[in-house]
């Protein structure tokens, strides 16, 4: 019997190994996903498709500029014009931590440098049914973004910020009586 038990172990071994010489295992995925799996979420363009940060060096500046799924460009606003550049980066959204988007640049996260050296922050603007990102800094009151071409400055956007803080305001307590 124990010869038998043997037999059959030893040739299935043997069969299992021979019949898939070619089979590769691998533990590591990180070829397998999109550069946009970690990417922080911008906007969105008027088909609804997600747009995402990208950041591009151009002339001697650090730009905040929109890419999308399968595009492989970032769009950039500089100088009136949108530039479309091959060479970018994609930050990875817990590169920013908390974050909110509002109003007021109280607390905003820096982006991008200009060529003045100016920081630059990101801003998002409803434009033409969609939200645009775009770039802003600091004493300016406007927020612009790039859009078929064009650098569009816009005047109501909200700028991204870090969220250190969640202030919660709960309203009157309500008369609650048990009997």
């Amino acid at each position: 019997m124990f010869k038998f038990i043997s037999m059959l172990f030893l040739s299935w071994f043997v069969s299992s190994v021979w019949a898939q010489p070619n089979l590769h295992h691998h533990r590591s995925y990180q070829h397998h996903y999109s550069p946009l799996t970690y990417a922080l979420r911008i906007g969105m363009d008027t088909n609804g498709n997600a747009l995402y940060l990208c950041r591009a060096k151009l002339f001697n500046s650090i730009q905040p500029g929109k890419t999308w799924a399968g595009y492989g460009h970032c769009n950039v606003a500089y100088g009136g014009k949108e530039y479309v550049l091959s060479k970018f980066t994609i930050p990875k959204q817990r590169e920013f931590g908390n974050y909110n988007w509002e109003r007021k640049k109280n607390n905003p996260i820096v982006i991008g440098k200009d060529t003045n050296g100016r920081l630059l922050y990101l801003c998002q603007s409803n434009f033409k049914g969609s939200i645009q990102p775009g770039k802003t800094w600091a004493g300016y009151n406007h927020c612009n973004i790039s859009y078929a071409g064009q650098e569009i400055i816009t005047d109501y956007y909200h700028v991204l910020s870090s969220g250190n803080t969640i202030v919660v305001q709960a309203g009157p307590r309500p008369n609650v009586h048990f009997h």
